[in-house]
């Protein structure tokens, strides 16, 4: 039985999941580099995390740390909460320090595990651990005060994960028995292509520009983007991937407009009032709500509409316009595409899949 976590990532996700664990009784190691030590030192001043919205409660981790060997030592799970952009940074952080064993889960996976595999190859780690990416994010929350996280929704430990290889998966959810209860995807590519965000936050974000740019840290998304002329081209970027999805042979996880629908009759769902009122961002349009969901989620699922035939002229289009508003290359060398991800063009999705 898992008992020893170590929870990487400093920021507002990492918070919860480390005062979360360790109010579940698990030994718990907080580790992120030096940028943060201040916010350790927060924890140190304040005695603790406090969790606050949906989830309540009031924990220390058992350790802090920026010494990435004494973090992985000895973990059983390591839980790696960091955007997309720092998935290369962290894995050769951690490379050297792996141990015989150990699992990692990606939360969200955004496709992670290609680049944590990749990186360990390339050091010739030798440690025999395994890759698993969640799909979604643990919690939304926010940092709202020094040591202090908000949550938006109440604790749900379900969810859906798969690992890769994907013949580690049963394994892997097996020894997590009791630190979360996710069920298998059939592959990664399963979570990334019903990735919610993609559909909540791209469009949404790029079409409030000129309001994000005028308001700053006093924009909310889900306060004052979904307007029915926006909600009307998500619906066409959902169609777009419902498509995509059906012709991998695969269904679509719910309703991703869930959240849009929910937020729009607060008075009928009182379950999303504290999501509403805390959950604020994106402060600039140089954030993660463009750089994680164009780059991973969006950028593999027009590679792979490509591969079957099929076509995304919304979702290509606002990737687009992404791109020239934050200088990236969202589908070409800054996305997490088939080919980039090391399948050449001539090679089938089935192919692809046979090999993950």
């Amino acid at each position: 039985m898992i008992k020893r976590i170590t929870v990487i990532g400093a920021g507002s996700t990492g918070h919860a999941v480390a005062a979360i664990m360790t109010m579940r009784g698990f030994q718990v190691t907080f580790h992120d580099d030096e940028r943060f030590v201040s916010r350790f030192a927060d924890i140190e001043e304040c005695g603790g995390i406090t969790v606050r919205g949906e989830i309540h409660g009031y924990a220390k981790p058992a350790k802090m740390t920026t010494n990435a060997a004494e973090a992985i030592h000895g973990a059983q799970a390591i839980f790696v909460h960091v955007m997309s952009d720092r998935h290369e940074e962290i894995a050769r952080r951690i490379a050297p320090y792996l141990e015989d064993g150990q699992h990692i889960m990606i939360v969200p996976g955004n496709l992670g595990s290609f680049v944590f595999r990749k990186v360990f190859q390339e050091l010739g780690v030798t440690a025999k651990v395994t890759l698993t990416e969640k799909e979604g994010n643990f919690c939304p929350c926010r940092l709202s005060e020094k040591a202090e996280v908000t949550t938006g929704m109440p604790l749900n430990l379900k969810g859906k994960a798969a690992s890769l290889p994907a013949s580690d998966t049963v394994r892997v959810l097996k020894d997590l028995e009791g630190v979360v209860e996710y069920s298998a995807n059939e592959n990664v590519f399963e979570g990334v292509i019903n990735a919610g965000n993609v559909i909540n936050h791209i469009a949404s974000t790029i079409l409030s520009a000129a309001e994000i740019d005028h308001k700053g840290k006093d924009f909310s998304l889900f306060k004052y983007a979904f307007t029915p002329s926006i909600v009307h081209c998500i619906s066409k970027i959902r169609a777009e991937r419902a498509a995509v999805i059906e012709a991998m042979g695969m269904q679509e996880h719910g309703n991703p407009m869930g959240m849009i629908d929910n937020v729009q009759h607060l008075e009928d769902h009182p379950e999303v009032h504290t999501f509403y009122k805390y959950m604020d961002g994106p402060c600039a349009l140089d954030h993660r709500y463009l750089h994680e969901d164009c780059g991973c989620g969006a950028a593999f699922a027009i590679s792979v509409a490509k591969r079957l035939g099929l076509e995304m002229p919304v979702l290509t289009a606002f990737l687009g316009v992404a791109g020239a508003i934050n200088d990236r290359d969202y589908l070409g060398k800054d996305g997490r595409s088939l080919e980039n991800l090391g399948f050449p063009a001539d090679m089938s999705l089935e192919e692809i899949c046979r090999q993950i």
